[in-house]
């Protein structure tokens, strides 16, 4: 019979839809962030870990130098807000002799992020400018780089293309960001600066795996392509759904749906991958209702049936549903699904495929980690799929940083990121290759999966490739 769960979706998907509604934002300070972790964005349904960002954070004085540092030396501050409201995340204690020129060896390594923070797409992507926020405060209570401390410098350009292009260049020419790390984007943002990075060859290591991360030599993802991903989540409903028979709703708002669906009917990935592919229809996010859609899958026979779009969608999918006493299993990309997704009515046997390390259900080293340092860090949420992917786009530049040595550069990391071959960082990513060309692309995915109102990892830390 019909059962339970989400959509699966690219992380570039529900958020280039949300470009739509998404209203001004602003770089961000530790209090903006925090609350986007932890509490709901203006427009949406409020959820105990929507993640999303309100509209606008402190206020903007254009002056790059009128920055205060807070929360040094506070364990329960990652950032200080300064007067043009960036955020500053140097976080972490590491004592009253902590200045500007950082610690004993030598200046601060500083990194950033220009990413889609405020606004219905903050939803999607605000756990994972946390995500790197807390890795900077666990790294610099834990001794730093090589001595060094780090500086995470977080920027929100509200899903506007002109407003994320500027705040690149403000990010490498004033603040001489050595990397981006965690680039939680947009397709139309992210190709407003991605020529401007690859002519000034800034290395941008991570972020939401969406399929505009490609075509520059300096993109190095963290995660499989969005294609794969795609693929990926398919097989696992294949293998580890309770039924094959398959059904999707797709978003009409934007193209990245569109290309789903025609992945996954069109191209017939979704039988490739195993599953038996009986109904779609196209939904528009705005719709409080979606019981005719649920009567129509349920009289094509599908038990598993995916929904491309934000969380919120997903969920009142699975309540509509529900009313008509239709119980399908839902089978979701990462990015279509939040930590309390599995609390959610019809939404408890939940799959996911997520293209890094699970968020939750693990207990290996690496994750212990991470999630000590969210813990401390993270705010009052649980962390979802998109602080994991903040996370292992941090691990990732600081193996850079470590195999770069004392000489930390633009060029070094670069040279040190494209020494990784086959590389699965501890288990937080699937095997990783960089090359001239940026990332190559790798055919694995991992599992998740609701369970008595809470996540498993069936697989751990091993991904299913193929």
């Amino acid at each position: 019979m019909p059962s339970r769960r989400r959509t699966v979706v690219p992380a570039a998907l529900f958020t280039a839809a949300a470009l739509v509604l998404a209203a001004c934002g602003t770089r961000l300070d530790h209090d903006t962030i925090e609350r986007a972790a932890s509490g709901p964005f203006p427009g949406a349904e409020q959820d105990a870990d929507a993640g999303g960002m309100p509209d606008r954070a402190r206020g903007d004085s254009g002056d790059p130098d009128a920055t205060e540092r807070q929360g040094d030396g506070d364990p329960d501050s990652t950032a200080g807000a300064g007067a043009d409201g960036r955020d500053r995340g140097a976080g972490g204690s590491d004592g009253p002799a902590r200045d500007r020129k950082g610690s004993a060896g030598g200046a601060p390594i500083v990194v950033g992020t220009v990413g889609t923070y405020s606004g219905p797409g903050g939803t999607a992507f605000a756990q994972g400018a946390r995500a790197l926020q807390a890795w900077a405060a666990h790294t610099n209570d834990n001794g730093g780089i090589g001595g060094r401390r780090v500086e995470a410098i977080v920027m929100d350009d509200g899903g506007d293309a002109g407003r994320a292009r500027s705040q690149m260049q403000e990010l490498v020419e004033q603040h001489d960001a050595v990397a981006v790390v965690a680039a939680m984007t947009i397709t139309e943002t992210l190709n407003s600066w991605k020529g401007y990075v690859t002519e000034h060859e800034v290395p941008v290591i991570g972020g939401d795996c969406g399929p505009q991360w490609s075509d520059s030599p300096v993109l190095f993802r963290q995660c499989p392509s969005s294609a794969s991903a795609v693929f990926g989540t398919a097989r696992i409903g294949a293998q580890r759904g309770e039924s094959t028979r398959f059904g999707a709703l797709f978003c009409t708002e934007s193209d990245s749906c569109a290309r789903v669906e025609n992945q996954l009917f069109d191209e017939g990935d979704a039988e490739r991958a195993g599953l038996d592919p009986r109904y779609r229809a196209r939904i528009s996010l705005t719709q409080p209702d979606y019981t005719a859609e649920c009567i129509q899958a349920r009289n094509a026979g599908v038990e598993l049936l995916m929904v491309t779009g934000d969380p919120g969608t997903v969920a009142r999918v699975a309540s509509s549903c529900q009313r008509q006493d239709y119980d399908p299993q839902f089978l979701q990309i990462s990015s279509t699904v939040r930590a309390d997704t599995v609390t959610k009515q019809g939404l408890g046997d939940v799959l996911v495929g997520m293209p890094v390390f699970p968020f939750a259900g693990l207990n290996t080293p690496a994750f212990e980690e991470f999630a000590a340092a969210w813990d401390s860090y993270g705010g009052d949420s649980a962390p979802g799929p998109s602080a994991a992917l903040g996370w292992s786009s941090a691990k990732v530049f600081e193996a850079a940083a470590e195999a770069a040595g004392d000489d930390i550069t633009r060029q070094s990391i670069i040279d040190a990121l494209r020494g990784f071959d086959g590389e699965r960082f501890d288990g937080l990513t699937v095997p990783l290759t960089f090359g001239p060309d940026g990332t190559s692309d790798v055919s694995c995915a991992y599992a998740m999966r609701g369970t008595d109102g809470g996540w498993d990892a069936p697989d751990g830390d091993s991904p299913d490739c193929w």
